[in-house]
């Protein structure tokens, strides 16, 4: 199995990025491949989504097709990021915009109501840390893993395994952050 984790923090000392080494060791310590993209940090920098033409859309970026690439290659796509505003960082918005493409992870139908799902047979793990209290999520009806579950990644065919959210990051003790770490680690496994 090969998984693919996808980081959008703009910290290298910000908790994601812990979140993401800890799922890279705990799937490798059973013989899975891992590969980390981070999104602040990478060589295949994504300029912000920009046409005049819907033609244009076509033309894909070398960068783009590079990290198509690397999704078609993976069997579970890893998203680890801060919810800030309730949302999904911009640059992680950016990338789904950017590389999930039509023809790539879905495909309008002549006739049919819904796209032919691409991407099936891929799964999806989510992480968000947020400094808000976690249930405030569950109130307002999480919308976040709504957009993600049934709009950009179930639009594609992924399916979402987990959707873990840390909440009160800025609270946490260092014991409670390794607990956090722990959990990762069995939902790794």
């Amino acid at each position: 199995m090969h998984s693919l984790i996808i980081t959008a923090h703009p910290s290298s000392h910000g908790f994601t990025h812990a979140i993401a080494q800890k799922y890279r060791e705990a799937k490798e310590k059973h013989g899975h491949s891992v590969e980390i993209l981070d999104l602040y940090k990478s060589d295949l920098h994504l300029d912000f989504l920009h046409y005049e033409e819907k033609a244009e859309l076509k033309q894909l970026s070398d960068t783009q097709k590079a990290i198509q690439a690397k999704i078609t290659t993976a069997d579970e796509l890893v998203f680890i990021f801060p919810i800030w505003w309730v949302n999904m960082p911009a640059i992680l918005k950016n990338f789904f915009d950017a590389v999930l493409t039509g023809g790539f992870a879905y495909q309008y139908m002549h006739g049919k109501m819904f796209p032919k799902k691409l991407l099936t047979g891929k799964t999806a793990r989510i992480f968000c840390t947020c400094d808000a209290i976690g249930w405030m999520y569950w109130l307002i009806g999480n919308p976040l893993r709504v957009i993600l579950q049934i709009g950009t990644l179930g639009w594609c065919g992924v399916k979402i395994k987990s959707y873990t959210v840390f909440d009160r990051m800025r609270k946490r003790t260092p014991e409670e952050c390794q607990k956090m770490l722990e959990k990762v680690q069995r939902i790794a496994e």
